[in-house]
């Protein structure tokens, strides 16, 4: 007997620390990816709202739900596990029910008194729940509007994206109006972009619940929006004469800094969602390769769509039948470095589609209840008929 109210206090006080460390790394100090509660949360929210339903019209209202029910349930979880902590350490430390237990652990967090226990030790442990009943709540007090902030600012930038990129975003509308309205070369558009990938690189992968949180406008995707910012700049880099070895020409360094901010940026989001993709690379070191020799890499848009894309780009872009194989080349290695954590993504939010990323997403699994291991992916190959899926 004795031994069992020893096991029980050590798990009622590791049950309790998990949660101190789940809300300090979820909201003091944010890392990358979910805690293993935050995990388990997400997870059982998709079980119950996404993947359990047949009707499709029924799966994506609920799934319009998922990522800020997920998000709420989340203190409440971490509520119920404090008071679960503390019941089995009370019960541990005393000759008192397992009810009697929970009445003192639930009366103690939550601050209602109508339960006193016996003991000094009892009554400061009373104490210790009781602030860390406070702190959680003043915790959720300043998560909800950190979230509700960064999701507020991650629909700003596709406003300010949605004039040139269309609806739904295309990264050859973008540059066509770009080029008729004349801010192609503007390098103040190019900085409020890379700007705006920076803003969800900070907030998309220190909280991950806004992957899943819906847009505004459903036919407007982030991730379409993202993706048709980085094809539309690698387009014109991968039509210049720039190499690794010359300095980049004033028209291009702006697409090369939203390329240099926006595909590590696509990476790191994808990698924090759970998602199976390599760590990213260097804007210079895939230039390099699309020079050296080898065949181009294998990605969701074919040779075909880039070369008609050419053609709809004209006289914006041109680019002589010679040079076309190598600036295809060029694009390739360019789209490779995030081409997977794009079609990744665009699996997971389940978006509209919209030429070149939303249009050919992967097929996402569910997320993980216990295990930290990547989500399962199925790489499709593309509808349009592009590239060919990964192995």
């Amino acid at each position: 007997m004795i031994a069992g109210h020893v096991i029980a206090v050590v798990v009622g006080t590791t049950l309790a620390m998990a949660v101190l460390i789940s809300a300090l790394e979820t909201v003091v100090l944010p890392r990358e990816g979910f805690t293993r509660i935050a995990r388990f949360v997400f997870a059982v929210a998709d079980r119950i709202l996404v993947h359990q339903w047949r009707n499709d019209k029924r799966r994506d209202n609920l799934r319009a739900l998922y990522g800020p029910v997920a998000l709420v349930s989340m203190p409440l979880v971490w509520m119920l596990l404090v008071t679960i902590g503390f019941s089995s350490i009370f019960w541990g430390i005393s000759h008192d029910t397992a009810q009697r237990a929970f009445e003192v652990s639930g009366s103690s967090l939550f601050t209602l008194g109508f339960a006193e226990p016996d003991g000094t030790a009892r009554i400061w442990l009373t104490f210790v729940e009781a602030t860390i009943g406070l702190g959680l709540v003043a915790l959720l007090i300043s998560y909800l509007p950190t979230i509700y902030a960064a999701h507020h600012e991650r629909e700003k930038g596709i406003s300010v994206l949605r004039p040139f990129a269309g609806t739904p975003p295309s990264p050859i509308a973008l540059l066509n109006n770009l080029y008729r309205l004349g801010s192609l070369d503007n390098p103040e558009l190019w900085r409020t972009a890379s700007n705006w990938m920076l803003d969800l690189d900070q907030t998309h992968t220190a909280f991950p619940a806004l992957c899943y949180f819906p847009e505004s406008s459903p036919d407007q995707s982030w991730v379409a929006s993202v993706g048709s910012l980085l094809d539309g700049a690698a387009i014109l880099l991968s039509t210049s004469t720039f190499s690794t070895e010359d300095h980049a020409a004033d028209e291009i360094k702006g697409p090369m800094m939203a390329l240099a901010y926006g595909m590590p940026t696509v990476v790191r989001i994808g990698l924090s969602a759970g998602l199976p993709v390599p760590p990213p690379d260097l804007l210079v070191a895939l230039i390099a390769r699309a020079a050296g020799p080898g065949p181009a890499p294998d990605i969701a848009v074919s040779r075909a769509e880039y070369l008609a894309a050419l053609d709809r780009l004209h006289p914006l872009v041109t680019v002589p039948d010679a040079e076309r194989e190598s600036c295809w080349r060029e694009f390739a290695w360019i789209r490779s470095g995030y081409d997977l954590a794009l079609r990744g993504l665009a699996g997971i939010t389940m978006a509209e589609s919209a030429e070149w990323t939303t249009d050919r997403p992967a097929t996402v699994g569910r997320p993980r209840l216990f295990r930290s291991r990547t989500i399962d992916v199925e790489w499709n190959p593309p509808r349009s008929g592009g590239g060919a899926a990964p192995s």
